[in-house]
C-alpha cells in the first residue's frame, strides 16, 4: 500500500483530489491536512510515500511546509497543487527538489498521470534498495565462505581450484605471506566439545591488532589455518612479530578458554600461491615437534634456512606418493615412493638427521590426510621413521591396499556411487560437500580421490556434465537458453551461457545456431 497525504486548506478540494485518486488507485491509504503546520506533524506521524500539497494556504503555506518535511524525510514525493501558473512559484518548489506540480482545476487524467509516474519511480526505488541490501548481506556471507573455502583449498589442496579461478581471487593472494595454525586441544579429563565458532571469532579479532590483511581457513581437528599477507611495513622482523602475535593470542586464550590448551606453528614466508601450502606445511611440523601445551614456533627455529632451502625439495613427488598411498591407488606407490625417496636423498645430501627430520614431516602428513579420510588405519609413526626404505615402502603399499578395500569392495566403488549421485543431481544445485556425504568421505579427502581417480576435479566433472546435458537439450528440444540454463542446474543464465562458451568456444544461441 502506498500512504498517500492532501494538503489543502479547501474541503471540498481535499475530498474531489481524494475521490479522483481511490476511483483509479485501489492500493494507497489517504490521510488529509488543512494546513502547513498540521501537514509537517502528519508527515511525521503518517510517513508518506507521496504529499499533495497545495501553495497558498494561510500561516505556514506549501512551499515552507515542503522545506520543513523534506529535512525529515528527504525521500518523500512532492506534487505541488496551485491556481498560479508563475515563473517564481516554480522555481521556489525546484529548489527544494520538487519535480511534479498540477495546476487548478485539474482534470482526473492530470492528476492520475503524474501519481502514476511517482508510484511508479517509488517502485522502481523500492526494488532498487531491497537488490542492494540482500546484494550486500549476499557479498559478505560469500565473501567470507569463499575466502575460507580458498584458504582452505589452498592450504589443504582441495579441489576448490575452479572457484578460485572463477572469482578471480588468486591475485589478491600473491604477495608476501606465510602460514600460521592455531591448535585447540582438550585438557585431558575434560568433557565436552571445543566451542569452535568462539574460538574463530577470537583469533579473528584478535589477529587484528597485528595485521591488516589475514584470512582465516576452515577449522579441521581443532586446527585452523590463517594465510598472513604481509604489508610493506611488517616484511621486517617477519619471525619476531609473528611469535609475539602468536604468544600474545595464546596467553589471552588461556585465560578465556580454560578447558582447551592452545599451540601455535608458524610457517615462513613466500610469495607465491602454490608455496603457501608448504608455509602451511612447515606450520604442521612445527606443531607436531612441540613438547608442551602453549608453545609457539617458528619454523625456522628448528630448521636452518641457508642449509635447507625448500627449493630443491621433492614436493611434488611427496605430493603424489600422498595421493596415490591415500586414493589406494597400491599399484603406484613402490614407483612413486622410489623417485621420492632418491629425490629426498639428493636433497638431504645423505645426512641422516636430515632425511629423517623430511621423513617425520612426512609421515606427519600422511597421518594427517588419512585421518581427514576416516579410514581406521594405525601404524608407529616413529618407529617406520627408523626402517629401511623398502621397508616403509611395504608399510605405504599395505596402508593404500587397506584404503582400497575400505571403499572399494562389495561393488561399492566411491567413484561409482559419486559419479552416479552426480548423473541423479546435477540438475540442482548440488554440492562437493554434500557427494562426500554421500560416500562417507570428507569432504578434502573425497576431493582428493575423486581428482586421483576421475583425473579431473568434481566442479570440472560436473560442469562437463551439465554442458554436455545442455548440447543435448539444445539439439533435441525448442527450449529457450534461459528454460534450458535451469534444467542443468544453472541459475544465471548469464552464468550458464559464459560457462558453455567456455566449454564449447560458442554461446548456447551460437551453438543452436550452427545446427540449422
Amino acid at each position: 500500500m502506498y500512504r498517500i497525504l492532501i494538503v489543502d486548506d479547501e474541503s471540498i478540494e481535499r475530498k474531489g483530489l481524494r475521490k479522483v485518486i481511490t476511483d483509479a488507485f485501489s492500493n494507497v491509504t489517504i490521510e488529509e491536512a488543512d494546513n502547513g503546520r498540521t501537514a509537517i506533524l502528519k508527515a511525521e506521524e503518517f510517513r508518506p510515500d507521496v504529499i499533495f500539497m497545495d501553495i497558498k494556504m494561510p500561516g505556514i503555506d506549501g512551499i515552507e511546509a515542503c522545506r520543513e518535511i523534506k529535512k525529515l524525510h528527504p525521500t518523500v514525493h512532492i506534487i505541488m497543487v496551485t491556481a498560479f501558473d508563475t515563473f517564481e512559484y516554480a522555481r521556489q518548489v525546484m529548489i527544494i527538489g520538487v519535480r511534479d506540480y498540477i495546476l487548478k482545476p485539474s482534470t482526473k487524467e492530470e492528476i492520475t498521470v503524474p501519481l502514476r509516474k511517482v508510484l511508479n519511480e517509488i517502485e522502481r526505488e523500492k526494488e532498487k534498495r531491497k537488490e542492494e541490501i540482500i546484494l550486500k548481506d549476499n557479498y559478505r556471507r560469500a565473501l567470507s565462505i569463499v575466502q575460507s573455502k580458498v584458504i582452505t583449498a589452498m592450504l589443504m589442496e582441495a579441489s576448490y581450484g575452479q572457484h578460485l579461478g572463477d572469482l578471480q581471487l588468486e591475485q589478491n593472494f600473491k604477495r608476501d605471506s606465510f602460514v600460521l595454525v592455531v591448535e585447540a586441544k582438550k585438557k585431558q579429563g575434560v568433557e565436552g566439545t571445543i566451542p569452535v565458532q568462539e574460538l574463530m571469532s577470537y583469533v579473528q579479532a584478535e589477529l587484528g591488532r597485528f595485521y591488516h590483511h589475514y584470512f582465516l581457513g576452515e577449522e579441521n581437528m581443532g586446527r585452523i589455518p590463517i594465510l598472513v599477507q604481509l604489508t610493506d611495513r611488517e616484511k621486517n622482523k617477519v619471525r619476531d612479530y609473528a611469535v609475539k602475535s602468536g604468544q600474545v593470542l595464546i596467553k589471552k586464550g588461556r585465560s578465556l578458554f580454560s578447558n582447551m590448551e592452545l599451540s601455535i606453528g608458524i610457517g615462513r614466508v613466500y610469495n607465491e600461491v602454490e608455496k603457501f601450502v608448504q608455509s602451511y606445511h612447515e606450520a604442521l611440523f612445527v606443531l607436531s615437534m612441540a613438547r608442551h601445551a602453549y608453545s609457539c614456533k617458528y619454523y625456522n627455529d628448528h630448521v636452518d634456512k641457508e642449509e635447507h632451502s625448500m627449493s630443491s625439495y621433492p614436493y611434488k613427488l611427496e605430493k603424489k606418493v600422498l595421493e596415490t598411498v591415500t586414493s589406494g591407488q597400491s599399484g603406484d606407490v613402490p614407483a612413486y615412493f622410489k623417485q621420492y625417496i632418491d629425490a629426498l636423498m639428493l636433497f638431504c645430501e645423505k645426512n641422516t638427521d636430515t632425511l629423517e627430520e623430511k621423513l617425520s614431516e612426512f609421515f606427519i602428513l600422511l597421518s594427517r590426510q588419512i585421518a581427514e579420510s576416516g579410514v581406521s588405519v594405525s601404524f608407529d609413526r616413529h618407529q617406520l621413521e627408523m626402517q629401511p626404505a623398502a621397508s616403509i615402502k611395504n608399510k605405504l603399499v599395505e596402508i593404500s591396499q587397506h584404503i582400497h578395500t575400505m571403499y572399494h569392495s562389495q561393488n561399492k566403488d566411491v567413484l561409482v556411487i559419486a559419479k552416479d549421485y552426480i548423473d541423479r543431481h546435477f540438475k540442482k544445485a548440488i554440492t562437493l560437500e554434500e557427494v562426500a556425504e554421500e560416500v562417507k568421505l570428507s569432504p578434502q579427502y573425497f576431493s582428493k580421490v575423486f581428482k586421483s581417480r576421475a583425473n579431473c576435479s568434481f566442479i570440472d566433472y560436473l560442469t562437463e556434465l551439465r554442458v554436455e546435458k545442455a548440447k543435448e537439450l539444445i539439439r533435441f528440444q525448442e527450449s529457450s537458453v534461459k528454460e534450458i540454463c535451469y534444467e542443468v542446474g544453472y541459475k544465471d543464465p548469464n552464468y550458464f551461457s559464459r560457462v558453455f562458451k567456455k566449454h564449447t568456444g560458442v554461446s548456447p544461441s551460437e551453438y543452436r545456431h550452427s545446427l540449422n
